[in-house]
């Protein structure tokens, strides 16, 4: 079973998903508990997961248990004083596996005394440290930083004059974001995003060309993970695209519509009131953390959860779950929204992707046609996806100039 502490003096481990893992153990080390994060994965990584892996696993599988076996493998590496951090969900997808592939494989390397803690979106991540709600909180405000940051750093760095500004902003914003986190958040997070927002109004930056852009959705690990994904948003920005990623504040209040709506279900007044409640919060500190940045956006900002379930609705039963129905509720408010291009990532033979890829055909017809490009990615590298991209590009870039004559006519 997963150990859930509510506080402990043993170090708090987690796999480097991406930017967004910082800021959570930030919240962890505010509220008493040592965390730390992993290094970047690398081809070491992979090699260490799939050494243990029977293949039939997703790459973010592989990766994430490689981050924890190289940590075990480490000279002086302590097992009873270390937890690994790794949340879980329920539903169809392999994800929901993942602890306990990862308690099978640490046992078979002796390390049966290593705690793994897994919070669970069943109940939208409720329910962990000494004072669950306040981290929960803490957690949030810092993930919607994170987003937000890297909106701009997405919406800026295609059109940067100077080459490598925005990156180092960028990541002096996520520094200035993770202090201020373990600091308490609150009104001292709200005045680093006033500071931040500043700093990026000044960086000097040439939009006379727009380029057309392209929405990245699909599986949430291969979105964030850059080693995974094999710099995709970059890749995208160097053929001549600009993206606008899918962001992690989604997951958490999809976890907050289904807990919602499984509640009422269930009669269960109480959790459907607290989760409520949860969810008007969180909207209120998003709207806090946006407000200062809000007028260097050029893009509209998220969506509400029902509007994507509302989306998919002729084509996909919302109640049916996984990542898919985000996935083609998002791509189909993207469009809606300016977007000339989609792009689904998704680990080779994931059943959300695939659900995803098998829509695509339908979806595009109903969508003017939107260049669609479903890229599956198995942990084995890549070698024709510049190829690809290219193409899409091309098509992207031609989507965008049909919606500039029509928009003229």
């Amino acid at each position: 079973m997963a150990t859930i502490p509510t506080h402990t003096s043993k170090t708090i481990y987690i796999s480097y998903m991406c930017d967004h893992s910082c800021v959570l153990a930030a919240a962890l080390r505010a509220h008493g508990m040592p965390a730390e994060v992993l290094p970047m994965p690398n081809d070491e990584t992979t090699t260490a997961g799939m050494e243990f892996c029977r293949g039939r696993e997703c790459s973010p599988c592989m990766v994430t248990i490689g981050s924890y076996i190289r940590l075990a493998r480490q000279p002086g590496f302590n097992p009873k004083q270390a937890v690994l951090f790794f949340p879980t969900a329920g539903g169809f997808c392999r994800f929901g596996q993942y602890e306990v592939l990862q308690r099978d494989i640490l046992d078979q390397l002796g390390l049966q005394n290593l705690e793994i803690m897994s919070p669970d979106a069943e109940n939208s991540y409720q329910g962990f440290g000494q004072n669950p709600t306040r981290l929960r909180q803490l957690v949030w405000q810092g993930v919607v930083a994170v987003d937000l940051i890297q909106k701009l750093l997405y919406e800026h760095r295609p059109y940067e004059l100077k080459p490598g500004q925005t990156d180092q902003l960028y990541q002096a914003s996520l520094q200035r974001v993770v202090q201020t986190t373990e600091a308490g958040g609150g009104k001292q997070l709200h005045l680093a995003m006033q500071d931040i927002a500043e700093q990026f109004e000044a960086l000097p930056i040439d939009h006379s060309k727009p380029r057309p852009l392209i929405g990245v959705v699909g599986e949430i690990f291969l979105r964030f993970n850059t080693y995974s994904n094999l710099e995709l948003i970059r890749a995208v920005e160097a053929i001549g695209g600009e993206v606008q990623l899918t962001t992690m504040m989604e997951w958490f209040y999809y976890t907050n519509w289904v807990y919602l709506r499984n509640s009422r279900t269930r009669g269960q007044r109480l959790e459907w009131g607290k989760t409520w409640l949860t969810d008007l919060y969180q909207h209120y500190h998003e709207h806090r953390l946006v407000k200062p940045i809000a007028h260097l956006l050029r893009h509209k900002h998220e969506p509400p959860i029902a509007r994507l379930m509302n989306n998919i609705r002729p084509y996909y039963e919302p109640r049916l779950g996984t990542e898919s129905v985000l996935t083609m509720g998002k791509a189909i408010d993207m469009q809606q929204n300016g977007v000339c291009g989609i792009i689904n990532v998704m680990p080779f033979s994931c059943m959300p992707g695939i659900i995803t890829a098998g829509m695509a055909t339908r979806l595009r017809a109903d969508l003017g046609n939107i260049p669609w490009l479903d890229i599956a990615f198995d942990a084995q590298g890549g070698t024709n996806i510049t190829t690809r991209l290219e193409a899409f590009i091309y098509q992207a870039t031609e989507y965008q100039r049909r919606l500039e004559t029509t928009h003229t006519e």
